[in-house]
């Protein structure tokens, strides 16, 4: 009867594990229209018997109350049977729905995160899906069952009385009208407010994590990005309230116009004689709960399509294509090897290329160190190597065979990364070190710590390495954060490890620990790593000095660069003579 049940719950049922579950919920559902439908059409021939002393249909007025009592009962057992089937499907779909969410944005490289995603997929992971729940869980089930009973309830008037058979025949068609026009005034409204809600979202997410820029420029209380995001949510909102009400103001228009012609058009057979008094006030009764069973299928339809958005989000994130890569995993003709041909690269269409014509080849078992001012792409190299990207032209190698030939899980075995911006978990300080290797012993994983300076900080800490390191790693200083990744990379011993800025939050007490963690990385791996840092840059095999267009101005030693006296040499005295600064007494 109306598009919502028809358009929406399909897409949903692909959603759902075992989708054989809703075929007893939509068989229940079915039992309490019939039985609802029947139990409010035998009020007619009920009372009709209690009116006129005579058998309705060679039942009297006790075989009536019986056929009343039955089905009573029967809506009961059925009422019972549908929510538990509800309630079974909802859970089903959570559960699946929650998989599938997490399995695919587990498998989208990088770049898809890049998009303003990150406040619409938490409130959607966090809430919305929740919501979507309550289609099978509240809305659904009733949906079928009045529509069940609308269908009984008319065929009953026919036979009763074809004219009130074809009055309630035809404020169907009225219905399914109303229903289709308030449904698209609330997609019209959902459509004018969600994109803001999400940039709201969006907002919200940026104002928590910026907190302290915020604070330290005195914008806390007015922060314009938020102010802006909250008002247009507003003015958004309202405007979809007053499109919304106007679907409800007109569905209630019309079902209680629908009400009047039914009670004008009883009561006028009951005044001609037509029908008997009592009869015509039990029809009376039935039209009202008919046109109620309209009012609440129209209701639900609403409610049904406000759930529209979340779906096209769902849609949205199910169908998102992965990187495309080969089914089984095949063999790697130079392993420990990273080279780059003629590498191209750019972030989107409209913005300028990261990097051109990159090209360069890395060795099993060297360092090289990647240099250059801020936007040259150091930061794209270290990621395009780990695939988080496509290269929009060129070729990217590790293992000497193509990151686009190879599975994830091949690729990322080959792989350990240490970036700028370090995540912890929520759980204690050992368990984060391991996630760089599941199967790790416990004296492999201290060993690890060892070289990258966390033991301290278990022994720093009141509950050692039981101590829970908080959201994201709060609980640790960013240079004890950026220690545990790299015990997590030394523990995975992969033969290519890939740092971005590791030493880049360390103070320099402790920047000697991570050297000397780097070093020993170079015994074993093939290190690629972006610093700025004198002591790491000199100990590399191998330097690359991208330019800030993106390309290659020059490669190879630190003395030969040095020899060169170009843009390298230039930014190794710089840095030279700012570590040479010193403080000195005022006077002095």
């Amino acid at each position: 009867m109306n598009l919502p049940l028809i358009d929406i719950v399909p897409r949903m049922q692909r959603m759902i594990s075992h989708p054989e579950r809703m075929r007893p919920a939509i068989a229940a559902a079915v039992g309490v229209g019939l039985v609802d439908g029947a139990a409010l059409a035998a009020l007619l021939p009920t009372i009709s018997t209690l009116a006129q002393g005579t058998p309705v249909w060679g039942f009297g007025l006790a075989g009536w109350l019986w056929i009343l009592g039955i089905l009573s009962a029967a809506a009961f057992g059925l009422n019972y049977i549908t929510q538990y089937t509800n309630y079974a499907v909802a859970l089903d779909f959570l559960r699946s729905l929650h998989r599938l969410v997490g399995d695919q944005v587990a498998r989208q490289p990088l770049g898809w995160f890049a998009r303003p995603l990150a406040g619409a997929l938490s409130r959607m992971v966090s809430t919305e899906l929740m919501s979507a729940g309550e289609i099978f869980a509240h809305m659904f089930g009733p949906l079928v069952s009045r529509r069940t009973a609308t269908v009984v309830i008319v065929v009953a008037a026919w036979f009763w009385d074809p004219l009130l058979g074809l009055v309630l025949t035809i404020s169907i068609p009225v219905f399914v009208l109303i229903t289709l026009a308030s449904t698209a005034l609330m997609r019209r409204g959902r459509e004018m407010h969600e994109p803001t809600e999400n940039a709201l979202a969006n907002q919200v997410v940026e104002y928590v994590q910026c907190q302290g820029a915020i604070r330290s420029c005195g914008r806390s209380d007015d922060f314009g990005p938020l102010d802006d995001a909250l008002a247009a949510a507003h003015t958004a909102k309202t405007r979809a309230l007053w499109i919304e009400t106007v679907g409800l103001l007109l569905s209630g228009m019309v079902t209680q116009g629908v009400i009047v012609v039914l009670i004008t058009l009883t009561g006028s057979l009951a005044i001609d004689g037509s029908l008997q008094p009592i009869p015509a006030l039990a029809f009376i009764s039935l039209a009202l709960r008919f046109t109620s069973t309209l009012s609440e299928i129209t209701t639900g339809a609403m409610a049904l399509e406000s759930r529209r958005p979340l779906l096209d989000q769902l849609d949205g994130v199910l169908t998102a294509v992965p990187l495309p890569e080969p089914e089984d995993a095949a063999a790697l003709p130079a392993p420990g090897t990273v080279e780059f041909v003629d590498v191209g690269f750019t972030y989107s269409p409209a913005s300028p290329p990261m990097l051109h014509d990159v090209s360069f080849t890395v060795e099993a078992g060297t360092m090289v160190a990647l240099v250059g001012p801020s936007g040259s792409g150091k930061s794209t190299i270290a990621r395009a190597i780990c695939r988080f990207y496509d290269v929009a032209g060129g070729q990217v190698l590790v293992g000497g065979r193509p990151v686009t030939e190879q599975t994830t899980e091949q690729l990322m075995a080959q792989l350990s990364m240490v970036f700028q911006d370090v995540y912890l978990f929520d759980d204690t300080l050992e368990a984060n070190v391991a996630v760089g290797r599941a199967d790790a012993t416990p004296g492999e994983i201290r060993a690890a710590a060892d070289i990258a300076g966390v033991t301290e900080i278990a022994e720093r800490l009141p509950d050692g390495w039981s101590a829970r390191v908080g959201e994201g790693g709060r609980g640790l200083s960013g240079g004890e954060r950026q220690r545990v990744a790299i015990a997590r990379a030394l523990l995975k011993d992969a033969p290519i490890v890939v740092l971005d800025e590791a030493t880049s939050a360390l103070d320099v007490e402790n920047e000697a620990n991570i050297v000397a963690a780097v070093e020993k990385l170079r015994e074993r791996a093939t290190v690629v790593v972006i610093a700025h840092r004198l002591a790491t840059i000199a100990r590399a095999d191998t330097i690359i000095a991208l330019d800030a267009t993106g390309g290659i101005e020059a490669q190879g030693t630190h003395a030969e660069l040095l020899e060169a006296d170009g843009t390298y040499a230039r930014f190794w005295h710089r840095l030279q003579s700012a570590q040479g600064w010193q403080l000195t007494e005022a006077g002095r």
